[in-house]
């Protein structure tokens, strides 16, 4: 062929395919922008014990700026690996009534051979890997002197602490209960590479155990595929802890059809299923039948001892057995365990509402009445006891009277208000004030120029002024209030 024509042939060549590029770049469909779901914040925090700057990640459980409660706190080692799958685990948990609402706080590796490995107490075997090891006590100092005493001075936690690693992690988790048991209540070990310094740890539990008699602690370990020394060496320190005549609680979890790899997930959930067993019931309207109230009393009175503050038996699940007592009509003792859910929970709502219902089952309009007015009275915007006080032949408005307020007042309030991850609207439509979080809208009634409750939910809400434009607005929670700032 000529050499014009194949230079010719070329370009066209060339030039469809650009043509080609960038029809597809203009066809492409353009992302629509979200908004970012954000699961953690990073930290860091400069340590004299290890002469560097670590970075940490922290996961507060849900509703943690909205309550005054305090929460254990779960230490992640490879927290950069596995921070999104153990923080999904804690909140589904905890939502599920399974477990505690916990704070899971990652820590980010730099020499991750170095921090997990203990020393070695013999010498060097053949196999020894690259780079540096045997830093285990600084890192556990790092992590009992510095990293938990910050995180106690900044966060609401308890002294309830669960140390979660893999791998080298699992080897460092059992590693931190024989050196420092003081530090962590329970110990999540996955794949614990026990095989380490000829089994060294593994030869240590007996003792260990002997010196402990008197230690309150929990060890769930795992294993995947894994054999040898790794499987052996963990068979023997659980059978040592599991021997104990104390107060360490031990499990062993073997999944051979589980990788190296692909067993941290499942270790992590189970772990903490199996540290919480104690918290969950399962059959709670069964307990109540066997064992009536008291099943309750000295169940979380035994968690509370153990763990060395109160836990309360669950709200949900007390309101479970009291529902299932008035379907069987047995509202006496349906009433018994509303009195119990109230001195638990003084400020619910909804036991409040119950407790009025139960008095009508007993055909006791009188109490019921006063209930439902009670209740309304602490909290104007609920539906439920509205309804049922109309049924009762009671206008709410002779209760709760809302204050007439000119549009002008109203319209002041309008505006985008913050607080932590919560961004709340108020706008005024047909003549009247409506509060906007998230999805949800709630009209706002006026108790006064400044004092608002919201229809269909327990809140209550307070406009403050300075130099005649309003600045933010204190939201008023049954048990916790905090203050929400004007922004736009």
């Amino acid at each position: 062929m000529h050499t014009k024509q194949c230079l010719f042939l070329r370009i066209v060549v060339t030039l469809g395919a650009l043509l080609a590029i960038a029809s597809a770049t203009q066809a492409a469909p353009q992302a629509p922008q979200g908004e970012p779901v954000t699961i953690g914040q990073r930290y860091k925090i400069e340590s004299k014990v290890l002469g560097e700057t670590r970075s940490y990640i922290v996961h507060k459980p849900q509703g943690y700026d909205f309550s005054n409660d305090s929460y254990s706190l779960v230490v992640l080692l490879d927290g950069d690996a596995n921070i999104h799958h153990v923080s999904a685990s804690t909140d589904f948990l905890a939502n599920s009534g399974r477990a505690l609402p916990m704070i899971v706080v990652g820590i980010e590796n730099t020499d991750r051979q170095r921090d997990l490995t203990p020393p070695l107490t013999g010498a060097p075997p053949q196999s020894m890997p690259s780079g540096k090891v045997g830093g285990a006590p600084k890192f556990l100092s790092f992590i009992a002197d510095e990293l938990i005493p910050y995180l106690d001075r900044t966060y609401r936690t308890r002294p309830t602490r669960i140390l979660i690693g893999h791998s080298y992690g699992g080897l460092f988790a059992v590693y931190a209960l024989f050196n420092r048991p003081e530090v962590f209540k329970a110990y999540i070990a996955v794949s614990p590479s026990l095989s380490w310094d000829d089994q060294a740890l593994t030869k240590q539990a007996d003792k260990f155990v002997v010196d402990h008699k008197d230690l309150r602690a929990a060890m769930y370990m795992t294993m995947g595929h894994e054999g040898g020394p790794m499987l052996g060496g963990a068979q023997k320190i659980i059978g040592s802890l599991a021997s104990s005549r104390g107060g360490i609680g031990a499990e062993f979890q073997h999944w051979p059809e589980e990788s190296h790899g692909s067993i941290v997930m499942r270790s992590v959930y189970k772990g903490l299923e199996w540290l919480h067993e104690p918290y969950y019931i399962h059959d709670p309207v069964r307990a109540y039948e066997e064992s009536g109230l008291q099943f309750f009393d000295k169940r979380f009175a035994l968690i509370s001892k153990y763990l060395g503050y109160e836990v309360k038996a669950p709200e949900t699940v007390l309101m479970n057995v009291q529902e299932r007592l008035r379907e069987m009509q047995r509202p006496t003792e349906a009433l018994a365990v509303l009195d119990r859910v109230l001195q638990l929970y003084p400020h619910s709502s909804g036991a409040r509402y119950e407790l009025g219902k139960t008095f009508l089952d007993t055909d006791d309009k009188q109490r019921a009445e006063a209930e439902f007015r009670r209740t309304l009275a602490e909290f104007p915007g609920n539906i439920s006891v509205r309804t049922a006080l109309e049924k009762l032949g009671v206008d709410p408005r002779t209760i709760v009277v809302d204050a007439q307020l000119a549009p002008g007042v109203l319209r002041s309030y309008v505006g985008e208000y913050r607080y932590s991850d919560e961004t709340s609207q108020v706008t005024f439509e047909d003549g009247k004030l409506f509060m906007n979080v998230r999805r949800d809208q709630h009209e706002l009634r006026p108790q006064s120029a400044v004092d608002f409750y919201a229809m269909d939910t327990d809140r209550k809400y307070t406009f403050h002024k300075k130099a005649g434009r309003t600045t933010s607005v204190t939201v008023h929670l049954p048990e916790f209030e905090y203050d929400s700032v004007k922004v736009k």
